[in-house]
């Protein structure tokens, strides 16, 4: 299982890195399939403990996590990365629906977005992990962008590589946003 990753992980989605965790290994492998080609890092652990383990050596950007599982439910799992992980952007896929655990995984563990186990297609799944990258993306650079106009409304003199930056990051967004026309228009004929 592919699980490398580089020492300088850069912003967008070819430095991300997402974490599966399921207890059931023929899930895990299934979505290695899925996603072996991807051009994110991946990382599939069994356990909530093994997750929590793969958080403390490594900077992870979306989770993926089940409901069920032995020793600390997918619940439980949300909570403590909301608690010392809030950045990163947490989803369920699960066949458990339980409709109170469902509400209770979306209103304490605040998750991005509830997988139904088995998923739709693959693209479907590809894309909707791609949609929680693009979702750290821009939460991480809506901060920057904020700290930069605060100093800049402070007084203090924007230096030329903020605005080098700026641009970089407007040209950044404008070939993403024409990345998901492709994707959108792909899908709109296969459909």
């Amino acid at each position: 299982m592919k699980n490398t990753i580089g020492n300088n992980i850069p912003m967008f989605v070819d430095g991300a890195t997402v974490l599966f965790v399921d207890d059931e290994e023929k899930v895990l492998t299934a979505i290695e399939r899925v996603t072996h080609d991807e051009s994110y890092n991946t990382f599939f652990v069994q356990s909530a403990i093994d997750a929590i383990e793969i958080l403390q050596q490594h900077e992870v950007h979306v989770i993926v996590t089940d409901m069920r599982m032995p020793e600390m439910n997918g619940l439980e799992l949300l909570k403590v990365i909301r608690d010392d992980y809030p950045h990163i952007i947490r989803m369920v896929l699960s066949g458990y629906t339980e409709v109170n655990t469902l509400l209770d995984a979306i209103n304490q563990g605040e998750i991005f977005r509830f997988i139904p186990k088995p998923w739709k297609s693959n693209e479907e799944l590809k894309t909707i992990i791609l949609q929680a990258i693009e979702f750290y993306e821009l939460h991480g650079e809506r901060e920057m962008l904020m700290q930069f106009f605060e100093q800049w409304i402070d007084g203090m003199e924007p230096q030329a590589s903020d605005f080098m930056f700026l641009k970089q990051l407007v040209s950044s967004r404008k070939r993403h946003l024409y990345q998901w026309d492709k994707c959108d228009s792909k899908e709109l004929t296969t459909q």
